[in-house]
């Protein structure tokens, strides 16, 4: 069993436990995960996608906090892409950590989902070396109920092993993942900013929460920019640095393709008008002094020259 990766946080616990606390009810009977490809055959030097996906048609299903291993002897994940899932719930970035043959991602879906062979996630695996590769799920996963409690459930997983041939001479290297990308010329979905505070998140202070989904090629990143700042990338929930919420948040959300969406929250406390006198007024009063005191000493600089 390998080690778990460090993604439990605070704020990725925050966000699972938004996904598991909605109000529905539940049925109890176990789930499938698997995994499906239509990459055969594969030769090394090949990038093919493999699905992840699931069967769950007696439970009603809110979120995941999933674990996969892989052959990272012969296999590398060239991305993770989220287009097409059933979920549209992700607080961050699924991690891959090729070095170590591991992925984790956490994702959800309001109102839960309930149905056969659903598509969670797509990996993008790049075939490094001839062999028997195996792709696991691994036990450790976390699957909840949506029945507002956050309840854990069992699940069973089918295991996944791929065959990789030596490439014959004079075959090209297949990629199935630029054609898809390529087709990809739809931004991300609208979505919205929210702006909260919680004693049980960044210490009270005020953060910016926001999710977009894209069909196609999956979101790949956010960008976040606070007033007259600039766009550094971020993960929801974000701290703001602004606590004074005087300034515009914008955020862009970009998929896998490059295609942008944009959306923008208006200042929440904005500067009054008295405010903006204030300053003003007190720019123009030191001009006026700067200039009276300049005439002055021009003045007494002329009458001792006589």
């Amino acid at each position: 069993m390998i080690k778990k990766l460090e993604i439990r946080n605070y704020r990725v616990a925050v966000v699972v436990a938004i996904f598991v606390f909605i109000f529905f009810p539940a049925l109890a009977s176990a789930s499938d995960f698997f995994f499906n490809s239509t990459s055969e055959p594969i030769y090394s030097g090949d990038t093919f996608i493999v699905q992840l996906k699931l069967s769950t048609t007696d439970n009603l299903i809110n979120a995941v906090e999933g674990y996969l291993s892989f052959d990272n002897n012969k296999l590398e994940v060239k991305e993770i892409s989220a287009g097409g899932s059933i979920f549209s719930l992700w607080p961050q970035p699924a991690v891959v950590l090729n070095e170590t043959g591991e992925i984790s991602f956490v994702g959800g879906v309001m109102g839960g989902f309930q149905g056969a062979n659903a598509e969670i996630l797509k990996i993008i695996f790049l075939a490094k070396n001839n062999g028997i590769a195996d792709v696991d799920f691994e036990k450790y996963s976390l699957l909840f109920l949506n029945d507002g409690n956050g309840t854990k459930t069992s699940y069973t997983v089918k295991p996944f092993k791929l065959s990789i041939l030596e490439r014959p001479a004079g075959l090209a290297p297949k990629d199935e993942w630029q054609p898809l990308l390529k087709q990809d010329t739809n931004p991300p979905e609208p979505f919205e900013l929210i702006v909260d505070k919680s004693n049980f998140v960044f210490d009270g202070d005020y953060f910016v929460s926001f999710f977009s989904t894209d069909k196609e090629s999956g979101v790949d990143y956010y960008e976040i920019k606070e007033g007259s700042g600039s766009f550094v990338k971020a993960n929801s929930p974000y701290r703001l640095k602004d606590q004074s919420l005087r300034g515009i948040i914008e955020v862009k959300a970009v998929d896998k393709a490059g295609n942008e969406r944009m959306s923008v929250l208006q200042p929440q406390h904005p500067e009054k008008i008295y405010q903006k006198l204030l300053f003003y007024g007190i720019i123009v009063v030191s001009l006026v002094l700067l200039f009276l005191g300049g005439f002055i000493w021009r003045k007494k600089r002329g009458s001792s020259i006589r």
